[in-house]
């Protein structure tokens, strides 16, 4: 039972709007910056800091929104700071604002994050709703990469923060309408006794153990994919010239998980979770390796589809594990500490990448054979490690 639809299709909006402008920005920000005339491993040194703010600061605002047990004053003031901060963007091009900046976007776009929570407790666990909501975002992603490819060949990649704020303000629109009932929340946990309209119901919430398994893997996954994926424009764009070519390439990976999430959603039982994440873990893996030998639109193209089938299902296993795992006392901090644990994984790996670049004077695929061992990490902690209660 979804407590209550509206809210449900409201966040749906909002974070949809918001992967939008996330994806168009972040995808594009090295190709703003190569316009700037930066060098390579500063502007994988600046994706670094500007995605810091995703392991930083979920963590925290999902605990605080725990203890206060409120999750709308967070998902409220989450649009007016990120909407301040692209107005701000507007007005740059010293590369040191523009990096204070971006990281104040990411802060307040963290913001967002507890809107997955709050959703999450709306449809009271359910595994296929999660899969709309990972596929919304996945669409949104998608639309960020083809509508930013698109509009950079017709109006240059100078008006890169400019069509990214007209791209959040729909989100602005969305959040409004979004409600919290948290004693209703509280009272339709399956966790909870019987006893739930009693004062201090909180505090008899049964805190449940989850795997720390699933965050070092997805720690080590991200620290070798994330800081590859900031620069494959620039990788794909030694071979092709059309931005509108390169954003299909992009956005075909969100695209695929559109459709991807859901069906991987009903296919999945407590039984298979662990198989799922191995599968999912060991496809980032060969990924890596398609992104050294892949030369033209086809091969990034086959490759591009087993990252979306890589990151669809150990996601999808991910979410769907925390969800059921934990509880309205403990979700927010447990999907904050998946969150970080992703970013975290993307800050030092882009340090790391960044090293690399320099040491191999930008030569990417020196510098990304490297990274092969990282994901490989992940898929020997699931296997070995990993526990589905």
């Amino acid at each position: 039972m979804i407590l209550s639809k509206k809210s449900v299709i409201f966040i749906l909006g909002t974070v949809f709007f918001i992967y939008v402008a996330i994806m168009l920005l972040y995808t594009y920000l090295p190709k703003y910056l190569l316009f700037l005339g930066i060098e390579s491993p500063i502007i994988t040194l600046t994706m670094t800091f500007a995605m810091s703010t995703f392991f930083i600061f979920p963590p925290l605002l999902g605990k605080y929104s725990d203890k206060l047990q409120n999750r709308i004053y967070f998902i409220m003031l989450s649009p007016l700071g990120t909407f301040t901060t692209l107005i701000l963007l507007l007005f740059t091009k010293n590369i040191i604002v523009l990096n204070i900046l971006i990281f104040i976007f990411g802060f307040f776009i963290s913001f967002g994050t507890i809107c997955f929570t709050l959703f999450i407790e709306l449809v009271q666990n359910d595994k296929k709703w999660i899969s709309y909501y990972n596929s919304i975002c996945s669409i949104g992603n998608f639309t960020g990469i083809i509508i930013g490819g698109i509009f950079i060949d017709f109006f240059n990649i100078e008006k890169l923060f400019l069509f990214t704020l007209i791209m959040f303000l729909p989100s602005i629109i969305f959040n409004i309408f979004i409600r919290e009932n948290r004693q209703l929340i509280l009272e339709n946990n399956v966790e909870i006794s019987e006893n739930t309209h009693k004062v201090g119901v909180i505090n008899k919430l049964k805190e449940e153990h989850i795997s720390k398994s699933i965050y070092l893997s997805l720690f080590f996954r991200n620290y070798a994919i994330i800081p590859i994926l900031n620069i494959l424009v620039i990788i794909i764009g030694f071979y092709l010239e059309i931005n509108t070519q390169i954003a299909l390439l992009l956005g075909i990976n969100p695209l695929l998980q559109f459709f991807l999430m859901p069906f991987i959603g009903k296919k999945l039982k407590q039984k298979n979770i662990k198989g799922v994440l191995i599968l999912g873990y060991f496809l980032s893996v060969i990924v890596i390796i398609g992104y050294i030998i892949a030369d033209d639109f086809w091969s990034f193209l086959i490759f591009q589809v087993l990252i979306s089938l890589s990151y669809s299902l150990f996601w999808m296993a991910t979410t769907v594990y925390i969800a059921q795992n934990s509880t309205p006392i403990n979700k927010g901090r447990y999907m904050g500490y998946a969150t970080a644990s992703i970013f975290a994984g993307t800050a030092f790996g882009g340090v790391f990448f960044s090293l690399l670049l320099a040491l191999f004077n930008s030569n990417y695929y020196i510098s990304i054979s490297f990274m092969i061992i990282f994901p490989t990490i992940s898929t020997l902690v699931i296997l070995f490690n990993f526990k589905n209660n």
